[in-house]
């Protein structure tokens, strides 16, 4: 220890501070206050002791001139409701509609398409109803007359995902396309050769197969439900609402395609008198008209000012914060709103059923001074008056600027869960070639998920003229070609019209000498019309626009849970060139496929 502590000594005096530091507590003391009294009535009445100079001072500022009235205590409303009862898609008859479905499900529903992994399910779920004796007794019957085979699916060899689908399932499932046709038209029992012992069992399990396969997806129950319109590229329907003195209010919506079907999609059309049904027997619901009663509420939103002087506002929006500059008036506008005149505002409860158009024909307000004031419209007033404005109101077709004042609650969803687009078509204006292209991006495979439908086209290639043995340094081209996964559509002028035009879907010839067949689109959204097919031009603008097929989910507010199909339209990604072109003299030694 003597000899250490001489070697401490040589260093710095600061070596055991630095290296030999030794640990300390540090304390901290907390400042209180202390009340001198136990009553704190006289600190929280805020007392002034010079009223006179408040009032003086609210005075001088002109907070005595205040316009505001005495504040609300009671408010009456007498409205006038009618519901939607029927739905008519484009020029179809007439169907009953009620709201255990939501609206924008059986509009957009579509048959849903039997894909190989779709016909497997079916298949897993009609075996897994069977005992295992009765499995043991059929299996083989029906692999052999429901066989999955590569002659059914013709395009399976060019997507590696739905072979590879294909051969593993081959030989353990059946095709659920024809099983559920025969059951459905009560052959099945027939072609399979029930034994009359398994005829009642077998009568249980494929009413649950067709009870399972509704209840699972959502599809269109006649062909009058098809509401998508090829040549407007967007769902067309119209709805109607019987009135108590038998006229009905017909509602168009004719350019719907967003996905998200709300009020303002729809247009009251004044020239359609009514939506006649089949059911000669069907009495429509009415409502009487009645007086009803609220206590207004008022409004609350994040960072108004309170009205309790203890109270602290919520820090969460800071209206004193906004930056506004000197042209900046919206901004200033609604920080006044806010700020000056967020307590000037009240909300009346008022209960409405899903499809129903609600119009107040009466609101009369009370205050707790004891008068009465009738609230009329904002847009009360007459035409001319630039203070006339409006919010939720339907729009009068083909007649602008008039609307009426029925508010329509519509049966829609507020969000759904939606796949990745199973089909995707890319509608592409190419200015050099003067026409338009409808580029299949994604197109529909077996496994009911999608492939690319650049590398299928890539993958079936393009057959390129031979060049001929010759010594000449350039060759005559007559024309070249795009991918296969690229449909033309050709601008044709309308009839009876010199000026405007509508595209019209062509095809491109497969290369060959001579050219053996004409190249196909292998989605559902160019192949449903039969041709001649055309598409307005002013569905196609310069930017494009792109249709996609995607499957929707969602759950109804009574339960039940709804698959189906449906289409949505979004803008394009521009213009595009192809590089089409005819008539060229090229390279002989190119070795660019033409």
């Amino acid at each position: 220890m003597i000899q250490l502590t001489d070697k401490i000594k040589q260093f710095s005096p600061d070596v055991l501070l630095k290296d030999y530091r030794i640990a300390s507590i540090t304390a901290y003391n907390r400042l209180e206050p202390r009340a001198r009294t136990e009553n704190f009535d006289q600190s929280l009445k805020a007392c002034v002791h010079d009223g006179l100079w408040f009032l003086t001072r609210q005075w001088q500022m002109g907070e005595l001139e205040s316009e505001d009235a005495g504040s609300a205590i009671d408010a009456r409303l007498i409205t006038k409701q009618i519901h939607i009862d029927r739905m008519a898609v484009q020029q179809n008859p007439a169907l009953l509609y009620n709201n255990e479905m939501p609206m924008e499900a059986q509009i957009e529903r579509e048959v849903i398409p039997f894909s190989l992994a779709l016909k497997i399910q079916i298949s897993q779920y009609f075996l897994s109803l069977h005992t295992a004796t009765l499995k043991s007794a059929y299996f083989s019957k029906y692999l052999n007359i429901y066989p999955i085979t590569v002659a059914s699916n013709p395009d399976f060899e060019n997507q590696e995902n739905s072979l590879q689908l294909l051969n593993s399932t081959v030989k353990r499932s059946i095709d659920g396309e024809l099983l559920l046709a025969d059951v459905a038209n009560d052959s099945f029992s027939t072609k399979v050769n029930i034994a009359p012992g398994d005829l009642a069992e077998m009568k249980v399990i494929t009413n649950n197969l067709i009870n399972w396969y509704k209840r699972i997806y959502t599809q269109p129950t006649s062909d009058n439900e098809d509401a998508w319109s090829g040549q407007n590229l967007s769902y067309g329907f119209s709805t109607a609402a019987p009135k108590p003195d038998g006229t009905q209010l017909v509602m168009e919506s004719s350019n719907y395609h967003s996905g998200n079907l709300d009020w303002y999609n729809f247009d009251v059309d004044l020239n359609k008198r009514s939506l006649d049904l089949e059911q000669s027997n069907y009495q429509p619901e009415l409502t009487k008209d009645k007086a009803i009663s609220f206590i207004p509420t008022a409004t609350a939103f994040k960072g108004m000012p309170n009205q309790r002087f203890w109270e602290m506002e919520d820090a969460s929006i800071n209206f004193g914060t906004l930056n506004a500059k000197t042209n900046d008036q919206l901004l200033l506008l609604f920080a006044e709103f806010g700020l000056v005149y967020g307590n000037d505002w009240f909300v009346i409860p008022y209960r409405m059923k899903t499809n129903t158009l609600c119009e107040i024909d009466g609101f009369v307000v009370k205050d707790v001074f004891g008068d009465r004031t009738l609230i009329q419209a904002a847009d009360a007033g007459l035409d001319n008056q630039w203070q006339k404005w409006s919010m939720f109101n339907l729009s009068n077709k083909d007649h602008i600027g008039a609307y009426n004042r029925q508010f329509f609650l519509t049966s829609t969803l507020a969000s759904t869960l939606q796949s990745a687009p199973i089909e995707q078509v890319n509608f592409m204006r190419d200015e050099m070639a003067n026409m338009v292209w409808a580029i299949e991006e994604i197109i529909p495979d077996g496994t009911g998920i999608g492939i690319d439908g650049n590398e299928a086209a890539h993958k079936e290639g393009i057959l390129p003229e031979p060049i001929p043995d010759a010594k000449a340094l350039i060759r005559y081209m007559l024309g070249n070609t795009v991918p296969q996964n690229w449909i033309p559509f050709l601008p044709m002028q309308l009839p009876n019209n010199h000026q405007d035009i509508h595209f019209q879907r062509a095809s491109m010839p497969k290369l060959g000498n001579p050219p053996v067949d004409t190249v196909k689109a292998k989605g559902r959204l160019l192949n449903e019309q039969e041709a001649p097919y055309f598409i307005n031009e002013e569905e196609i603008p310069y930017a494009g626009t792109l249709i996609s097929r995607a499957w929707q989910r969602s759950r109804w507010y009574n339960g039940k849970t709804y698959n189906w199909v449906g289409r949505y339209r979004q803008t394009g990604r521009g213009e595009g060139n192809s590089k089409l072109a005819f008539d060229q003299i090229i390279d002989a030694k190119s070795t660019d496929a033409p």
